[in-house]
């Protein structure tokens, strides 16, 4: 039963990867558009998943920080996140969110006192020189002068996504959090967005009920990554590996555009490097 809830959370957050580069290459979404429809979207399914959820909610003053610093987190990500899908694959851009697990692995060791790896450090060096290969295969298609700013506060959010909720867990539920925060987020983009704009993309309303509708697989993949958790950490621990695989193979056979062999070799190594760190950290 966890294997196949953790395989469609797999499948679930595949398809939101998919959906973020059509948000963004043919969609034409601002971040502030694609701000207000994400939140709106996760927040409208999440409260409908929300029965099946376990949370004891206590507001309290200090609930106000994780709220405040998750917001601040997903501000920063949506906003980034059209400058770097348009010129990159899901699959390149997974490689380098690649890059948050060790950030998280070094803040275990240095803060919760856990034991450094020599196989766990051996793996995040063939990581990066798997990252090293598709960057310098990609250069001519991709122009990291021009995006390595926000690739880095796009990892920054999400590496400042993962410590607040786990350092703030006992503090508000981290299903809680995570809705108020998209609600603030919600009324921030709305007032950064006009209607008539958005839906005269080139995709028009299609395009924003498209990318609304992902939030459903969105919203029960976070439901089905807390069941996966709550059962098995080993488990749990790999849903993002087997996402990275899957965005790869889906990259291979992608017929509008062929990878590379160097940026194929990367992704291998890439790979290799995320599931073994998985396995020996």
């Amino acid at each position: 039963m966890t294997f196949a809830v953790m395989l469609s959370v797999v499948a679930c957050y595949t398809l939101c990867a998919f959906n973020d580069k059509y948000a963004v290459s043919k969609a034409k979404l601002t971040g502030a558009e694609l701000s207000f429809i994400m939140s709106a979207g996760t927040i409208f399914f999440l409260l409908i998943l929300m029965p099946f959820m376990k949370a004891e909610v206590h507001i309290t003053p200090m609930a106000l920080l994780p709220v405040a610093l998750i917001t601040l987190c997903k501000y920063v990500e949506f906003s980034v996140l059209p400058k770097i899908l348009f010129c990159m694959t899901p699959f390149e851009l997974k490689g380098w969110v690649g890059l948050t697990l060790f950030m998280s692995y070094f803040t275990d060791v240095v803060f919760y006192g856990t034991a450094p790896s020599l196989f766990g450090i051996m793996f995040i060096l063939v990581t990066l020189a798997g990252l090293a290969l598709v960057a310098r295969a990609d250069r001519s298609e991709i122009n990291y002068r021009e995006i390595w700013m926000f690739l880095v506060l796009y990892l920054l959010a999400k590496f400042g996504y993962g410590l607040t909720m786990r350092t703030t867990k006992d503090i508000l539920p981290n299903n809680i959090t995570l809705i108020l925060a998209l609600t603030v987020l919600m009324f921030i983009s709305f007032a950064r967005i006009k209607a008539k704009d958005m839906i005269s993309r080139p995709e028009g309303m299609k395009g924003v009920l498209i990318v609304a509708a992902a939030k459903l697989p969105n919203a029960l993949g976070l439901l089905g990554e807390n069941y996966t958790a709550s059962r098995s950490l080993a488990n749990y621990s790999f849903i993002q590996p087997l996402i990275l695989i899957s965005l790869f193979i889906a990259a291979l056979t992608d017929k509008k555009r062929s990878l590379p062999l160097m940026s194929k070799i990367g992704g291998v190594v890439i790979a290799c490097g995320v599931v073994g760190f998985q396995l020996m950290k």
